[in-house]
C-alpha cells in the first residue's frame, strides 16, 4: 500500500504492509524536488521518485489525498499537478487507486473529521504502534491516507467473506 500526500515542494509518501496487525510501516518520507526548478522539473522529480518507490516496494494499491477547495488558486493548481503525476505513476504501474478527502482521512484515523494534524499524528502512534510520532505534516498525512485505505480494504474483505 502506497499512500501519497501531494505537493510540489515536498510530497509525503508512506508504504504500509497490510498483511500484519497493526499494519507495518515499511518506508516513509518526503519526495524532494529542486528548490529553484521549473514546474516541469519538479513534476519530473516526483514522477521519477514515485516510479522508484513503486518498483522497489511493489504495492498493490495507491491511495492519494483528494483535492479540496483552497483559497490560494496558485497553490491548488500546483498540488493538482503533483497529484496528477501520482495518479499517472500509479495507473502506469497497474495499481488499484483510491482517493480520500482530508475529512475522510481524519475521520478514519481519529474518529473526528474535524481533527487537527496533531491529533492525527498522535493517533498514528497508537494505530501503528510507532515508537514516536511522525512530526512532518506531509509524511504523517501520507501515512494516514495509506492507513485509511488499508482499513477500507480490510472492511471490504470482511464484508465479502461474511456473504
Amino acid at each position: 500500500m502506497l499512500g501519497i500526500d501531494p505537493g510540489t515542494t515536498g510530497m509525503g509518501y508512506a508504504v504500509l504492509d497490510l498483511t500484519t496487525d497493526p499494519p507495518g510501516l515499511i518506508a516513509h518520507g518526503l519526495v524532494l524536488t529542486p528548490k529553484h526548478g521549473s514546474a516541469g522539473e519538479r513534476l519530473l522529480a516526483i514522477a521519477v521518485a514515485l516510479d522508484e518507490l513503486i518498483a522497489t516496494h511493489g504495492p498493490e494499491y495507491l491511495a492519494v489525498e483528494r483535492l479540496y477547495f483552497n483559497k490560494n488558486a496558485k497553490t491548488a493548481m500546483a498540488v493538482a499537478e503533483a497529484r496528477g503525476v501520482a495518479l499517472v505513476c500509479g495507473a502506469r504501474a497497474g495499481l488499484a487507486i483510491a482517493e480520500y478527502t482530508p475529512q475522510e482521512v481524519k475521520q478514519s484515523v481519529t474518529g473526528n473529521g474535524d481533527a487537527d494534524k496533531r491529533a492525527v499524528q498522535r493517533m498514528l502512534v497508537h494505530l501503528l504502534e510507532l515508537a514516536e510520532p511522525i512530526t512532518q505534516d506531509n509524511v504523517a498525512d501520507a501515512i494516514a491516507i495509506a492507513l485509511t485505505h488499508g482499513q477500507r480494504v480490510k472492511f471490504v474483505a470482511a464484508v465479502a467473506s461474511a456473504k
